[in-house]
């Protein structure tokens, strides 16, 4: 079914063009597999049934633009295109070739000098020319089994009074 549904004072908003029975909608209601997906569908379902924008947005707890994005969207390509979160690794994310690692890995192993997440980062910059986000060599380095060891805080050093206080909680 194709239509167009009006209603009064619909100021600012795109009118919804129909292009599924209702039946047809509870059908893609039931098929969505995540729940922003069907709370989509839901909202096209309530305005093909004559509710505003306002009172859509109330009952489904979501922002009013959402409601007009969403028939937008359905107006552009149906259902379908209410399904905004296609899900995995989005485009341009950046798959790091493990050699880097590897690299890195060697250079640690000789020794002599203390590495921390940002100086291992400004290693590949200046030997790959790559840069590489810190959690990226986090993630690398943890699954090395390199354990992460942070420095103690020594408070008030030297003043063994000071110490006493601060390790009772006083100040």
């Amino acid at each position: 079914m194709v239509g167009c549904c009006h209603t009064e004072g619909m100021k600012n908003r795109s009118p919804i063009r129909l292009q599924h029975t209702e039946e047809e909608l509870r059908h893609s209601l039931a098929c969505a597999k995540d729940e922003a997906h069907k709370t989509r569908i839901k909202a096209i379902i309530h305005i093909a049934n004559g509710a505003s924008h306002e009172e859509v947005a109330q009952r489904l707890m979501v922002n009013k633009n959402s409601i007009t994005a969403w028939v937008a969207a359905y107006n552009e390509g149906g259902t379908d295109a209410l399904d905004l979160s296609k899900g995995g690794r989005p485009k341009g994310n950046h798959k790091w070739d493990q050699s880097i690692f590897d690299d890195l890995v060697k250079e640690i192993d000789k020794g002599g000098r203390y590495w921390s997440i940002p100086l291992m980062v400004t290693w590949l910059k200046e030997h790959h020319k790559v840069e590489v986000p810190e959690s990226t060599v986090w993630y690398h380095i943890d699954r090395l089994d390199y354990s992460h060891k942070s420095a103690r805080p020594h408070p008030y050093k030297g003043d063994t009074k000071r110490q006493e206080v601060f390790k009772k909680g006083g100040s």
